[in-house]
């Protein structure tokens, strides 16, 4: 079993031990950019794999999707797969199986405790510089984010992230360089991005089941509907394939702090032909920036931590999430009062180029003026 470390903001340091499950894997391509070879103390926290059973005393749910307690360890079972964390939760075990962003979320709560105390939140949001502005992009899964990083990249813009970003109530952006999640939609709207694969196994797996996808997809005779079956269950991955941003586009370099001018919330808009935009309110980006936060990472930390605290005495993990929550939203409040705050739909095509939404995204930032300037002009 190997061990790689990674050391976060404000001096994290965690320990992955794994041999080739899922979650060693992921924090390899997801968090390559924190990792380090030799830490000279013991790690804050440690996650690994484990192929030992658990027998909890107690458990809330089914037989096979419950919240348990062993008396020594927490224990959240999905099927086959289950997580166990000791009391303090800085010691997690994972199955190889086990999705591995239920293991990042407590994880990264414990980053939240530390860049709150600093007066920076947690943002689920891309962000990027162009012609000397900084944009950010806070969205739900599926509504563009990353292909309108891609599209501004193509355009000469420099990135903070893709997916995560730390923001300060003093205005201030720091940088989260994780790798890009590309989608097979990602690679077809930008012809000069190429996905990588770990082998060429995973390469010809890929392309059939591409193949097989694109030539049967639209069909529901029965042949069919059994060759996609199939084509799911043993030739499909899991659908995270994390490319370092900077390795896109050569000339895109990676910001590590910058003042926000703009935030831009996208929201996919299936019956729309045309991107658009219009300013919203401090009120409605609270709305929006809490709903994203929510389904993101806090709705689960907050049903697991619900369930540790009344399986585990002096359980007191709810509150501590509830403390981080609301320092978050005075971040979060504080921030959008001197910024310009938006919202753009965006249309659910899978070619962007084909489309001209990679021309049409530009266009619109460009289009932008912060508020802080018209504030300044009035």
């Amino acid at each position: 079993m190997s061990k790689h470390y990674y050391e976060f903001f404000n001096g994290l340091l965690v320990e992955v031990s794994g041999s080739g499950g899922r979650t060693d894997e992921q924090f390899q391509k997801m968090y390559g950019h924190f990792r380090v070879t030799s830490p000279t103390r013991e790690p804050d926290m440690v996650i690994e794999e484990t192929t030992k059973d658990v027998d909890p005393d107690v458990v809330l749910g089914d037989p096979n999707d419950y919240y348990g307690w062993t008396g020594e360890q927490f224990v959240i079972r999905n099927g086959s797969s289950f997580m166990a964390v000791t009391p303090g939760w800085n010691h997690i075990q994972v199955t190889p199986g086990f999705e591995p962003f239920y293991a990042i979320y407590p994880m990264e709560f414990e980053i939240r405790k530390r860049m709150v105390e600093q007066g920076k939140a947690l943002v689920h949001a891309s962000g990027v510089q162009l012609n000397g502005q900084t944009t950010l992009f806070p969205a739900w899964r599926g509504a563009g984010k990353t292909n309108t990083l891609l599209s501004l990249l193509r355009e000469g813009a420099n990135f903070l992230s893709d997916d995560r970003l730390w923001v300060g109530a003093d205005g201030e952006a720091s940088g989260y360089p994780l790798g890009v999640n590309l989608q097979p939609y990602n690679i077809e709207s930008f012809s000069e991005v190429e996905l990588t694969h770990d082998s060429l196994k995973d390469r010809l797996r890929h392309e059939v089941h591409e193949y097989v996808n694109d030539r049967f997809g639209g069909a529901n005779q029965l042949p069919a509907t059994a060759l996609l079956y199939l084509n799911g269950k043993f030739l499909s991955d899991d659908g995270r394939d994390f490319t370092d941003v900077g390795s896109l586009y050569s000339t895109a370099e990676y910001v590590e702090h910058s003042s926000v001018d703009n935030i831009v919330f996208l929201q996919a808009a299936p019956n729309n032909d045309h991107i658009t935009s219009e300013p919203i309110s401090t009120e409605e980006a609270m709305k929006g920036i809490t709903s994203i936060c929510n389904f993101e990472w806090d709705g689960r930390l907050r049903e697991y931590f619900h369930a540790y605290d009344s399986l585990v005495s002096d359980g007191t993990m709810v509150d501590s999430l509830d403390e981080v929550i609301q320092r978050e939203r005075e971040v979060f409040e504080e921030l959008f009062e001197d910024v310009g705050t938006h919202r753009a739909r965006i249309p659910r095509e899978r070619d962007w180029t084909e489309h001209g939404l990679d021309t049409e995204v530009v266009e619109m930032i460009e289009s932008l003026e912060p508020r802080r300037t018209v504030e300044a002009s009035d």
